[in-house]
């Protein structure tokens, strides 16, 4: 997480903390015209705090079928509801680490940054301003190298912390220069020819990535490995660190939190131990015993430094 206040650096503790204590009637907030978010659950346990967010369109009417005659009906729901799906999130403040469901129709992080912008503001807090970028599996990085042949390249970052001093590159100095919030680059080889791996683009690809706590916000490498005759696309949204949980959709809510939390607790040790540089980025193990629809959990974080 890159977490900043209109003077400062975010607390991240103290905010979570307190969005983890607001009353959940209190905790509703739009994020897109057809998309609101509300907590309906937080614990506190240690380091982490676990959140239970719904999100859902108030305006939506549900639309019924029968199955016997083929039919569909409008329906209603009571009065102050509405349909809504549920999503976990769980945050470790002190690492700056972010861990999301990642559901279908579910809490993005995308809108999490929203949300979390515009709770802040309606509830009192003060405006903040919170970047969520995945933290890149060690995969990512073998697999550009890999590329014996590259065609194209890119990479999107985000302003780290509130300085672009904190990243030490090309592009983050012309963010820098140019007081930016975001940079973005895409650079193409001649027709039949490479892009360098040793210098340029790859160069600032590989750099920010090795960074405990990337500001990444999308990359992508196009190319051919050795031998093969079409292209190969390499991503951070496909090399991403994460861990899969088995959840029971007809649990009670408790139970498919916990079922959560497990694989939670486990992604949230090998994380730490990435962000604090005390070890290399390890692919986590995610065999679980089987229960239902596999659910995704994706960590997302930033720069080197440890939390405020």
């Amino acid at each position: 997480m890159h977490g900043r206040t209109p003077r400062s650096l975010l607390n991240y503790d103290g905010f979570f903390r307190w969005l983890a204590n607001l009353p959940y009637a209190d905790t509703e907030a739009a994020v897109a015209q057809d998309q609101v978010i509300a907590v309906t659950a937080a614990t506190i346990e240690g380091d982490l705090i676990h959140f239970r967010f719904v999100s859902g369109n108030p305006r939506e009417i549900p639309l019924l079928f029968d199955r016997q005659t083929g039919a569909t009906m409008e329906a209603r729901t009571p009065d102050n509801t509405w349909l809504a799906e549920a999503t976990r999130v769980s945050v470790m403040p002190q690492d700056r680490l972010i861990f999301i469901e990642n559901r279908r129709r579910g809490v993005s992080a995308t809108s999490l940054e929203r949300y979390f912008f515009r709770i802040s503001t309606n509830r009192g807090y003060g405006p903040v301003d919170l970047d969520l970028d995945p933290l890149p599996a060690l995969s990512l990085e073998r697999e550009i190298l890999d590329l014996s042949r590259i065609k194209e390249a890119s990479i999107v970052v985000n302003r780290p912390n509130v300085d672009w001093n904190d990243a030490s590159d090309v592009l983050s100095e012309l963010a820098g220069d140019s007081k930016g919030k975001d940079a973005a680059v895409v650079i193409h080889a001649p027709r039949g020819e490479s892009l360098s791996k040793e210098e340029g683009i790859i160069s600032v690809i590989i750099g920010n990535i090795r960074r405990r706590l990337p500001n990444v916000r999308d990359m992508r490498v196009v190319g051919r490995r050795e031998g093969e005759t079409t292209d190969h696309t390499v991503s951070l949204q496909r090399h991403q660190l994460r861990v899969k949980a088995q959840v029971d959709d007809g649990a009670p809510a408790e139970e498919q939190d916990e079922s959560v939390w497990v694989a939670v607790r486990r992604l949230a040790a090998e994380a730490r131990l990435i962000v604090r540089g005390e070890a290399p980025a390890p692919e986590p193990d995610i065999s679980l015993p089987p229960v239902s629809e596999p659910r995704t959990l994706q960590d997302t974080g930033d720069d080197d430094s440890p939390g405020s």
